[in-house]
């Protein structure tokens, strides 16, 4: 459900129009250190930071044309979204090769404005989180302008991954020859591991479960 603020209200119940723009937040990561680089790219003119949770941050436009209808609902439904870049300059082309682009976290936030003074009326709201699953770029010809498409998975993908794989000896012994740490991993869920005793037996009696200590057990003597 959207919240509109009492401005964006009074706005749009005027015969004047309201005027919408899109912004998007990539954070990818440096493929040597691994450190994150957040680009800012937006469908108004010119560069213009905005304040979104409490944090500035700086887009630069225009560099979306249109934005595709974003599908949203409840569920686990993994939600795709192509979102075409034109007009791509040096800088922007440099971030979406030089950087490691793949999977990295995606915001998209619609800011609204007055017809008439193009004043901001309320802080971006966030329409779409996830991630970049492609990024496929086309070289134009000689004097032509290069594009992007980026192909946006939603945040329930995160919901998909698989967990960790088990790790055998064998595993761990290709790390290193010496290492015996899961020697007896494979076997250790059909082990019985005592506690307190030799060994743990239980009966089924009367009033349910019950342990019965085994004999000649320092616990059992005690009893």
């Amino acid at each position: 459900m959207i919240t509109l603020s009492s401005a964006e209200l009074a706005e749009l119940e005027k015969s004047t129009g309201i005027v919408s723009r899109t912004l998007i937040w990539v954070t990818a990561k440096t493929r040597d250190t691994g450190t994150p680089v957040s680009l800012g790219l937006w469908s108004g003119n010119g560069t213009r930071s905005f304040t979104i949770g409490g944090a500035s941050r700086s887009y630069v436009g225009p560099r979306i044309q249109s934005l595709p209808p974003i599908k949203a609902g409840l569920g686990l439904q993994v939600h795709q979204l192509s979102l075409p870049i034109t007009n791509l300059t040096e800088e922007v082309r440099e971030a979406l090769l030089t950087y490691d682009a793949r999977f990295a976290p995606v915001e998209i936030h619609q800011a609204l404005f007055k017809h008439d003074t193009r004043a901001l009326l309320a802080e971006p709201r966030r329409i779409f989180k996830g991630w970049i699953d492609q990024q496929p770029i086309q070289t134009g010809a000689a004097g032509g302008d290069s594009s992007a498409t980026l192909v946006l998975v939603s945040a329930a993908r995160a919901l998909t991954r698989k967990p960790p794989l088990y790790q055998s000896d064998a595993d761990q012994r290709q790390r290193d020859t010496d290492d015996a740490f899961r020697l007896y991993s494979s076997g250790a869920v059909l082990r019985e591991v005592p506690w307190g005793s030799r060994n743990v037996r239980s009966q089924e009696g009367a009033g349910g479960n019950s342990w019965t200590p085994p004999p000649n057990d320092p616990l059992g003597n005690q009893r």
